[in-house]
């Protein structure tokens, strides 16, 4: 067991590090690659102390202990931070997230360092630090860690909802890899937690399962690298991130007034009239704000439009626009000689994936049984 596990760490440590260096020698200057090194440090730092503790190395647990005992009230803020540099501007955004750091500074300054003051020269005055409420506070740091994943997992979808307000292809913004990493992060905490309590009811100590805990990090660490280090950041506006109240009530012929109807009527029509005569949606980069600008409107003005006076939302109006298209060109000769995905690339799509679900979802049938269907 020992063996395996000296493996494992000793391979954890060495993708770490070379994740760490990548994110270094990136030319991407970007703050959600300063929160990935800060992050893979950290857990650099978790790997080593549990090395040293499972082969006890003194003096490598005690040059590792603080940043090993600070991770755990770090990491859910990190990611929390890491999340929103993603989609947000970068001016203030450290500013405006250090409140969730609070803790883990309370944490490193009443706890992490009076404890390794404590361990070495056993001072009364830290005494605290091994009692009852000290340890229960250690012990809630599960909790803590789960409600940032939760909150992380929040705002992720919050952000890829908006994503749909504003781009017509998602191929390389749908972020599902955020997400199956912080759900996993979620799981492996609760195990955690639900070993912790049992430890605590039972007063039976499961000694390898904070062995088995960095094992499965170790696996999330790899997949996390190796998306993270390559992943862009992709800015929404503002106002598709604010939760202001519908301008438009649900009821709109009821409490809509005449002149914004009739403006939103105008801006319907001439909607229809560009996407039929000048074909945007053919571009396969499309944005929100580069239809708004063919419009002669704003990109929020558009948005309500979409979103809250026709109901759609900015990728399912322009991805259905393509779907007809593709039907269309199906049909014509001169694509007779086009595979399906190249047909899909010259209406508009961009990832063969997204066409075949979009298209299904338009039509019921895969883009294959269709055109099996028009012969």
């Amino acid at each position: 067991m020992e063996l395996i596990l000296d493996f494992i760490l000793v391979s954890g440590i060495t993708v770490i590090l070379i994740i760490i260096g990548l994110l270094v020698k990136s030319k991407k200057k970007q703050l959600s690659q300063s929160v990935l090194i800060v992050f893979f440090s950290l857990l650099l730092t978790v790997s080593i102390f549990t090395y040293a503790n499972l082969h006890n190395l003194k003096w490598l647990l005690q040059i590792t202990f603080i940043p090993n005992d600070i991770t755990a009230v770090m990491i859910g803020p990190l990611l929390y931070l890491y999340v929103k540099s993603l989609f947000l501007e970068e001016k203030n955004l450290v500013k405006n997230t250090l409140k969730h750091f609070i803790p883990a500074g309370l944490y490193l300054i009443g706890i992490a360092i009076p404890t390794l003051i404590y361990s070495a020269f056993r001072l009364d005055e830290l005494s605290y630090v091994i009692s009852n409420f000290t340890i229960l506070i250690i012990k809630l740091e599960d909790v803590y860690l789960m409600l940032y994943l939760v909150l992380s997992l929040q705002l992720l979808s919050k952000y890829r909802g908006a994503l749909r307000n504003n781009y017509s292809n998602l191929s390389h913004y749908h972020f599902n890899w955020i997400k199956i990493m912080l759900s996993g992060a979620l799981f492996i905490i609760s195990i955690n937690l639900i070993i912790r309590i049992y430890e605590l009811v039972t007063k039976n100590t499961i000694w390898y399962q904070e062995y088995l805990i960095i094992m499965v990090m170790i696996l999330l660490i790899i997949y996390l690298g190796y998306y993270g280090v390559n992943q862009s950041k992709v800015l929404l506006p503002d106002f598709l991130l604010k939760e202001d109240k519908p301008i438009i009530n649900e009821s709109k012929n009821k409490f809509l007034s005449n002149t914004l109807k009739e403006e939103l009527e105008l801006l319907k029509q001439n909607l229809e009239f560009i996407l039929d005569s000048q074909k945007p949606y053919l571009d396969e980069d499309l944005t929100l704000g580069k239809l708004a600008k063919q419009l002669s409107t704003t990109d929020k003005k558009l948005s309500i439009l979409l979103n809250q006076y026709l109901n759609t939302t900015f990728y399912d109006l322009i991805n259905s626009y393509r779907v007809t298209t593709v039907i269309e060109k199906m049909k014509q000769d001169e694509y007779k000689s086009y595979n399906l995905f190249g047909i899909a690339c010259d209406s508009g799509f961009k990832s063969r994936t997204s066409f075949n679900r979009i298209f299904k979802k338009e039509t019921g049938l895969s883009p294959s049984a269709y055109k099996a269907k028009l012969s």
